[in-house]
């Protein structure tokens, strides 16, 4: 079964360790303590942003563009957490020196962390994981605002780094 170390305000890890079910619920969860989460920003030489689809079928921000990413799991770091989950989510490998951090926030009980990469990836080349991701696609960042995503919370900070 999946665990999750939970993290304090500036993601250090509390020793606290939590399973995926658990996690899903915040109550579960004590003040002063947060789920870390990893978010993957993908851009091209022409300043694009590869965003992928929800699958219809998740239960959290079905049908959603979003950054590939998710939960850290227990024993990783942020960073090899970004790699696993753009990996697992659109079959694109990714190194750890190719992965630059831009910034870190927290919101309701969650902890981001959030990286960017700047390489120019082929859609053709994506393996979709079904169960989490029914299409990818690039957008230029003006075109972000217009779409019906899980979230952007990152974009500022992404705007400061480009």
């Amino acid at each position: 079964m999946e665990k999750h170390e939970l993290v304090d305000i500036n993601g250090n890890k509390t020793g606290m360790v939590l399973t995926h079910i658990e996690v899903r619920n915040f109550n579960n969860i004590p003040n002063g303590y947060y789920i870390p989460v990893v978010g993957v920003v993908l851009v091209n030489e022409n300043n694009q942003i590869l965003l992928q689809k929800r699958s219809r079928f998740k239960r959290s921000n079905p049908s959603k563009w979003g950054i590939s990413g998710g939960k850290v799991d227990f024993g990783e770091t942020p960073l090899e957490a970004g790699i696993r989950e753009t990996m697992e989510e659109i079959g694109i490998l990714l190194n750890k020196d190719e992965l630059k951090f831009f910034s870190m926030d927290t919101s309701d009980k969650l902890h981001f962390t959030c990286y960017y990469v700047r390489k120019n990836i082929d859609i053709k080349e994506c393996k979709l994981q079904e169960a989490e991701v029914e299409e990818v696609k690039y957008f230029k960042i003006e075109d972000l605002a217009y779409l019906e995503t899980e979230g952007l919370e990152w974009l500022e900070n992404f705007k400061k780094v480009m």
